[in-house]
């Protein structure tokens, strides 16, 4: 498996990709293809064969970052892609001068909060009823 940035005609597969997880950000293929060329994004894929089976979108501005994005495909959950992309984000954005990094996540979400949580990131606040009957849960991490 190698992480590598998107290219800019990889935004379809990623889309693809992103629609098999339902709890994603739900961006399409439109929005990583105004989301790729952003100065501020930093975006990194797991790609095994050349294929696209995980990847992850964060934001930066200053010192301080937010993870946007996050999915892998469901034939490769639970064989830690998740925790090597973040893993592998929060790597460069420390190198970018990131100091803290943050994120918002449902509640309801037991793989995604484990993973952070596993990663180091702590619970920072709620947002009440942010998803229908779910909270929000403001997860953050000092670099």
């Amino acid at each position: 498996m190698q992480i590598l940035p998107p290219l800019l005609t990889q935004a379809g597969q990623l889309a693809r990709l992103e629609a098999s997880q339902p709890l994603a950000a739900g961006w399409g293929e439109d929005g990583f293809k105004g989301e790729i060329p952003l100065a501020c994004a930093v975006i990194l894929t797991a790609q095994e064969g050349g294929k696209i089976i995980g990847f992850i979108c964060a934001r930066r501005a200053a010192d301080t970052a937010e993870i946007v994005n996050l999915a892998v495909h469901p034939h490769y959950t639970r064989q830690g892609i998740g925790g090597k992309l973040l893993q592998a984000v929060l790597q460069r954005l420390r190198a970018l001068g990131a100091t803290s990094v943050t994120l918002e996540v449902n509640e309801v979400n037991a793989p995604a909060v484990g993973l952070y949580t596993r990663a180091g990131f702590s619970v920072w606040n709620r947002r009440k009823a942010f998803y229908g009957r779910q909270d929000a849960l403001l997860m953050g991490i000092k670099l």
